[in-house]
This record gives structure tokens, sequence and C-alpha cells, in this order.
């Protein structure tokens, strides 16, 4: 299974508030997609991508539950989301707490 996300850094020139784009994919065709704008403000660029990728996380753990269920999948697996920030990366990989 593929999983993106993206999102933008105050798009809306009202309300200064991120939109999240999430897309995930099994054998090249699209199972779930969602675009929504983010419910707080984002500070920057890694914050905005950051909650897009906890968002696609909480997706993720969900179809995973869900395919389980329907014995599409024995066990659960490493769950991979493509994120093209390496803010996001770096914050994610390192376990100490973040404000």
């Amino acid at each position: 299974m593929l999983r993106y996300c993206d999102a933008d850094w105050g798009g809306d020139l009202e309300d200064r508030r991120s939109t999240i784009g999430i897309v995930f994919m099994i054998g090249g065709g699209i199972i779930s997609w969602s675009n929504k704008r983010q419910p707080t403000i984002a500070l920057s660029t890694r914050e905005a991508k950051y909650m897009a990728n906890t968002q696609a996380i909480k997706e993720a753990i969900w179809i995973t539950k869900l395919m389980m269920n329907l014995g599409y999948m024995e066990e659960k697996k490493v769950m991979v989301i493509r994120c093209n920030n390496q803010g996001v990366i770096s914050l994610t990989k390192n376990p100490t707490h973040h404000a």
C-alpha cells in the first residue's frame, strides 16, 4: 500500500489555514483520499506538514485494521508515509518530546 501526504502552509488567504492532502493506493488504484483545511493555524511549513502526517497516520491505522478484519491482511506491517519535508522527517525520528 502506498501512502502519501502533503500540506501547503497558510494557503487560505482569509484565515491562513493550511490544506492537507492525503492519498492511499493499492495496486495503482486509489482506495482513500482526503483534501481539507487544517483545523488549526500552523506557524511553519514543518508544522503544517507534521499535522498532515498525523492525519495520514490515523487514516493508515484505520485502513490497516479494516483490511485485517476483512481478511486482506494477515498481520500488521510497517507503515511508511511518504513525506517530502526534511524537517518533518528529522522531527519524527527524534524520540524526545516536542511541544
